[in-house]
Formats: structure tokens, C-alpha cells, sequence
């Protein structure tokens, strides 16, 4: 067992080398591939055309400029609804009305990401190798160059969702501590996960709903652990039984501070539901409610079925949509639709879209053919998450990864059908999915020499 002070050194060894690649990285893409080599594929400022980051920037200058002639007054979180140019405009006034200057905050925020994702990794498999090369795509792969090279929102959530996966997994180590250690742990899963959440809610507001979700999900996983812990050795009951209140505790907290209803005005609930009389026409732009499930539940399934509708009418123009006349009306057409998000969620974009397109500009052509080659390379790992259940599924840090990020990427497969906003949306959850796959690829080479090496010594 790993002592407090090297694990603690150890992390921000992690953080320093992978925020110097990172920010070296970044540089080199804003300011000598884009404003240098490739000086057309840039808007001047080392961002790419034609993405939300040239438009977080504009709005950004814009506060910016407002607040050095108006003053802090002038200053809002969200301008124009963004999180990311209020975060952006107030930086932009302390320093330089230029991206570049965000790059050594975003590498710091990407290290410390990996550097938990690291760590988690490691709980979960014990053996350094595998972690060592299970972070290698977090920080080689091109959609994660594409996340932390660029001021995207997603490196931002990524940050607050390793942070709150962290924190839950300190409530799960509490119910086999001390209590005054007991106490520590909670303290800081609790301030880690608030702090998640809020970092999160900042840049994209209906994060916060997704974090609910999940809250949800670890009090359901620390009450089975704390049961399996009374059971085993009631040695420390109160950290026990405490650890899922804590967590409870924190989900109703999430409730109270976002009332958890941002696409609750999408899709409205059918007046049948009230008695009144529909129309056949009028029930298919209406949630037909179920009565065998929760109404708590029903609804949230409702405002799933509402975000689906919203991507749809703003985003189905793009190259990369699909399935765009899929629609959920009730809790069946969800789970109909599950096998088919599973595969989206997993595996697209779909070799169909790894070619560049003649109507694209040469920058986005860039973009099919390196998630091309990523998603071949990744074609060949993802299975090895199954064997990576196969050996790890008894540890408890193996679902503290996996069950968030699967949940993450199943989010969205539902609701985002446009892929190249997909992989930045999912990104988050679906590196952890990568890492804890390669993992399992290094624990079946090792399992595959073993059993080579016994076949080659019983043979006379």
C-alpha cells in the first residue's frame, strides 16, 4: 500500500510532464501549424473555422473589451449563454485578448485530469505498466489533441468529471478507514466532487444534469459496497453506513442548487396525461408517459427525449448526422433504440465517414481522416474492455471508472445524432472506456505469455 507523500508525489510528477506535452502541444498547433504551415486552415488566431471555439473567442474580446472601458461591472458569467467566453473574457483582461494565453490553464487542468484518471487506473489494476499505457491515448490520440489544443468546454468537463469520480472514489475508501481518517476522505470527496460539479455546470449548464445522474448511480454502488463491507468486517460501521448518506446527501444537494429541467420545455408531456383527449396527429409531438415507472424517472426520460429533439431541429444539417428521424415518444422507444446507441456511443464515427468528403474544407477533411485511423486503432482495443471486466470486475475502483463513463457516453449516444459533436461531447467518458480497455489489452498479452510459457515448459 502506496504511503500518502509518494502518491502525492507521484501525481504531480504525473500532472508536470503530461501539462508540459500538453502545453507544448498546444503552442505548436496554434501558433506554428495553424498560424505558420497551415495558415489558411486557421482564422488568424490559431483556431480552427467554422467550430464554437472561434465563436467563444469573438464573444470573449467582445466582454473584454467591455470590462476594460466599463470596468467588472460589464462582466458576465454567460454571455451569450457561454460559460467558456465568461471564464475566457475575464482571463483575456488580465493578460492578452489572445487563445494562446489559455493554453498554460488548460494543460494544467488536462495534467491534474490525467494524472486522477492515473491514479484511479492503477486502483484498479495494480500494476503500473498497464496504467502507464492505458493514459498513453488520453494524451497521444488526435481527439484528444483536438479537446485540449483548442479552448473547447469538453476539457473543462473532463476536468470536473475526473474530479467528482475521484471524490466518490474517497467516499468509497471510507467505509474501511478509521474514522478520523474516515473524515478526511470525506471532506475531500465531497470538496472534489462540489468543486466537479460546479467547474462543470460553469461552461455547459445542463452538465449539471448528467451529474445528478450519476450521483445517483455511486449512491446505488457505495450502498451495495457498504453492505459487502458490514458483511466482510463490521469493523467500521458508522464510515460504513455513512459513506452512501454522504453521497446522498451530495445528490440532493445537486437537485437543490440546478433544478435539473433545462430541456424540460423540448417535448411536453401528453394532455391524456392530465385526461384530456388528443388527436393521433397531436400525440406524436407530445411524451406519452408511463405509468408503470416513476414519474421522477418518466420525466427525466422525457427531457432525454426533448435534448434528442433540440440536436435534431439545430444541428441535422451537418455531414456527419444520422438517424435524424429517430424520435422518442415514450420510455419503449428509448429502449428500443439502446443496441443502436450502444454502437453509435462506441464505435463511430463509422468507416463510411473516415474519407474525406468533396464538399468539405480541407481542415475538416483532416479531422475525417485522423478520427479514421483513431477509431481503426480503437476498433481493436475496445473489446479488451470485456476482458478488463473479465479480470477486475471484484475491485471497486475498476466501477467507479467504468460505470460513470459508460453512463456519460450512453447520454449522449441518445441524444447528440450529429458524430463530429458526438466525439467531443463524449470524449470525457469515453477515454476512461479506452484506458480501462487498454489495460485489459496489457493484462491479456501478460495472461497470454503465461499460459505460452507453461504450454512450452510441459512439453518434454
Amino acid at each position: 500500500m502506496e504511503n500518502g507523500r509518494f502518491v502525492g508525489i507521484n501525481m504531480v510528477r504525473h500532472t508536470l510532464v503530461v501539462s508540459s506535452y500538453v502545453l507544448t502541444s498546444t503552442l505548436f498547433v496554434q501558433i506554428v501549424l495553424l498560424g505558420i504551415i497551415f495558415p489558411n486552415w486557421g482564422d488568424g488566431n490559431g483556431l480552427i473555422p467554422g467550430q464554437d471555439v472561434t465563436r467563444f473567442h469573438q464573444v470573449a474580446v467582445e466582454q473584454a473589451e467591455a470590462i476594460t472601458l466599463i470596468g467588472w461591472s460589464a462582466w458576465e458569467l454567460r454571455p451569450n449563454g457561454w460559460g467558456i467566453s465568461g471564464l475566457m473574457s475575464a482571463w483575456y483582461v488580465l493578460t492578452l485578448p489572445q487563445p494562446w494565453v489559455l493554453a498554460p490553464i488548460q494543460a494544467l487542468l488536462y495534467g491534474v485530469s490525467v494524472a486522477l484518471l492515473a491514479k484511479l487506473i492503477l486502483a484498479a489494476t495494480d500494476n503500473r505498466r498497464f496504467t502507464l499505457l492505458a493514459v498513453l491515448p488520453v494524451v497521444l490520440l488526435p481527439s484528444a489533441a483536438i479537446i485540449y489544443a483548442q479552448p473547447h468546454r469538453d476539457l473543462y468537463i473532463m476536468f470536473g468529471l475526473l474530479l467528482a469520480i475521484y471524490g466518490w472514489w474517497l467516499l468509497l475508501r471510507m467505509q474501511q478507514a478509521p474514522l478520523g481518517q474516515a473524515l478526511q476522505l470525506a471532506t475531500g470527496g465531497v470538496g472534489l466532487i462540489a468543486s466537479g460539479f460546479i467547474v462543470s455546470w460553469v461552461v455547459r449548464e445542463f452538465s449539471a444534469e448528467i451529474f445528478q445522474g450519476l450521483g445517483a448511480l455511486f449512491v446505488l454502488l457505495l450502498s451495495i459496497c457498504s453492505y459487502r463491507s458490514l458483511r466482510q468486517s463490521p469493523k467500521y460501521v458508522i464510515c460504513a453506513v455513512a459513506s452512501p448518506l454522504v453521497a446522498l446527501l451530495l445528490l440532493l444537494a445537486m437537485a437543490s442548487f440546478h433544478s435539473g429541467d433545462f430541456f424540460t420545455g423540448e417535448l411536453e408531456a401528453s394532455p391524456e396525461s392530465a385526461g384530456l383527449q388528443v388527436q393521433p396527429l397531436e400525440q406524436e409531438e407530445h411524451w406519452r408517459s408511463s405509468s408503470w415507472l416513476p414519474s421522477r424517472l418518466d420525466d427525466t426520460l422525457r427531457r432525454l427525449a426533448g435534448a434528442r429533439d433540440h440536436f435534431i431541429r439545430g444541428y441535422s444539417h451537418g455531414r456527419t448526422a444520422i438517424d435524424t428521424d429517430v424520435h422518442y415518444r415514450d420510455v419503449l422507444d428509448v429502449l428500443a433504440y439502446t443496441p443502436r446507441a450502444v454502437q453509435i456511443g462506441l464505435f463511430s464515427p463509422f468507416p463510411n465517414q473516415w474519407l474525406p468528403h468533396p464538399e468539405a474544407e480541407p481542415v475538416r477533411n483532416a479531422y475525417r481522416v485522423l478520427a479514421g485511423a483513431e477509431m481503426a486503432l480503437l476498433y481493436l482495443v475496445l473489446p479488451f474492455l470485456l476482458y478488463a471486466g473479465w479480470c477486475w470486475w471484484r475491485r471497486p475502483a475498476f466501477w467507479v471508472l467504468l460505470m460513470p463513463a459508460l453512463a456519460w457516453v450512453m447520454v449522449y449516444a441518445y441524444t447528440v445524432p450529429v458524430v463530429g459533436s458526438l466525439v467531443r461531447y463524449r470524449f470525457p467518458g469515453y477515454i476512461i472506456l479506452v484506458a480501462l480497455a487498454l489495460a485489459g489489452l496489457g493484462q491479456a498479452v501478460v495472461h497470454w505469455r503465461s499460459a505460452r510459457r507453461r504450454r512450452l515448459t510441459a512439453q518434454p
